[in-house]
C-alpha cells in the first residue's frame, strides 16, 4: 500500500509538472490511450520498431510504476479529441514517435520538468534534435551527439552471396559471443558494459542467443563476425551489434556476413533495418553492397 501511495503521488506530481511546462500540450498517457498509441506507432512500424517491441510485450500506454519502469508522453490534436499525433517513450532511453522537431521540443520541455536522468535519446533525427535543443540546457551533459545516422532498410534477399559459415549462435557459443559483444559495445559507446560487475549485459547476451537473435561466424577460439537482431516485431527486425575483430577488418568479410544476416532476418519479418553513424563510411558502403537503401535519418544523444 505504501509503495502504491508513493507511485500515485509521483504520478500526480509528474502530470502536474508536465502540464505546467508544456501549457497542457503534453500529457502522460493513460491505459485508455493504448489503442490510440498503437495506431500512431502502426503508421510507421519500421521506424517505430523499438516502441512497437515494447507494446508487443503486452505493455499498455499507462504507467505501471514510477519513472524507472518507463512512461509514455503524448501530444493530441486539439481539433480531433482522442487523436494522438505524437508520442515519446521515456525511461532509461528516450524514443520519440514523431519526426516533427516542434513535437520534439515539447517533449524536451516535459522531460526537463520530470527532473530525471536518461541514458540516451534516439530515433527520428528531427524529433531527437528537437528534444535535445531543450535538454541541452538541463543538468545532464551529453557524452556524445550523433546528429546524422542513416536509417537503412532491405526487403529482398541480399544482393551478394552470403557467407555460408555464418549461423545462429547457440548456448554453447556464449563464452565466445560475450567478449565479442563487450568489444562491440565498448568500441561503439566508449565504456565497457560489464565494468561495474553487473550481470545485466551478460543476461542480455544470453537472452539474444536463447531467442535465436544472434548470428556468428565461429572461429577457433572466438567469433570472427557477430550481429544481433536487437529488435524483432511482426513488421521488421533491426540489426544491432555488428562486430568484426580488428585484425579481420578490411578483408571483405563484413558484406558476406551481413548478407547471411539479412537473408535469415527476412524469415523473421518482411523488412530488415539498421542505422549507422554517418561518419562510418566503410560500413555504409558495405550495407549498400548488400542491398540496403537509406530511407530516413536517425540521431542519437548519449549521456
Amino acid at each position: 500500500m505504501r509503495h502504491l501511495t508513493r507511485t500515485l503521488r509521483w504520478l500526480m506530481d509528474a502530470e502536474e509538472a508536465v502540464a505546467a511546462a508544456t501549457g497542457d500540450t503534453v500529457r502522460i498517457l493513460a491505459n485508455s490511450d493504448t489503442t490510440a498509441l498503437g495506431k500512431l506507432v502502426a503508421q510507421d512500424p519500421i521506424t517505430n520498431a523499438y516502441v512497437q517491441s515494447i507494446l508487443d510485450t503486452g505493455r499498455r500506454a499507462g504507467p505501471i510504476g514510477g519513472f524507472a519502469r518507463g512512461i509514455f508522453l503524448g501530444i493530441f490534436d486539439v481539433n480531433r479529441p482522442g487523436a494522438l499525433v505524437a508520442a515519446c517513450w521515456a525511461g532509461a532511453n528516450i524514443v520519440p514517435v514523431t519526426s516533427d522537431p516542434d513535437h520534439g521540443a515539447y517533449f524536451g520541455q516535459a522531460l526537463s520538468a520530470l527532473n530525471e536522468s536518461f541514458g540516451s535519446i534516439f530515433g527520428p533525427q528531427s524529433a531527437v534534435l528537437g528534444i535535445w535543443d531543450v535538454l541541452q540546457f538541463g543538468p545532464q551533459p551529453a557524452r556524445d551527439i550523433r546528429r546524422d545516422q542513416p536509417f537503412m532498410t532491405i526487403t529482398d534477399q541480399a544482393a551478394i552471396t552470403p557467407n555460408p559459415s555464418v549461423r545462429l549462435a547457440i548456448e554453447a557459443d556464449y563464452d565466445a559471443v560475450l567478449p565479442a559483444s563487450v568489444a562491440m559495445f565498448t568500441e561503439e559507446l566508449g565504456y565497457s558494459p560489464v565494468a561495474d560487475g553487473s550481470n545485466g549485459y551478460r543476461l542480455r547476451v544470453r537472452q539474444l542467443i536463447a531467442r535465436g537473435h544472434t548470428m556468428i561466424e565461429p572461429g577457433q577460439r572466438s567469433v570472427t563476425f557477430k550481429a544481433d537482431f536487437g529488435i524483432v516485431t511482426d513488421h521488421a527486425v533491426q540489426i544491432q551489434g555488428v562486430w568484426i575483430p580488428s585484425e579481420s577488418r578490411g578483408l571483405g568479410r563484413a558484406a558476406p556476413g551481413m548478407a547471411a544476416v539479412v537473408n535469415y532476418g527476412l524469415t523473421l519479418a518482411p523488412v530488415v533495418s539498421l542505422y549507422v553513424n554517418d561518419f562510418n563510411t566503410a560500413a555504409i558502403r558495405t550495407y549498400q553492397r548488400v542491398g540496403f537503401d537509406t530511407v530516413d535519418h536517425f540521431a542519437t544523444v548519449l549521456f
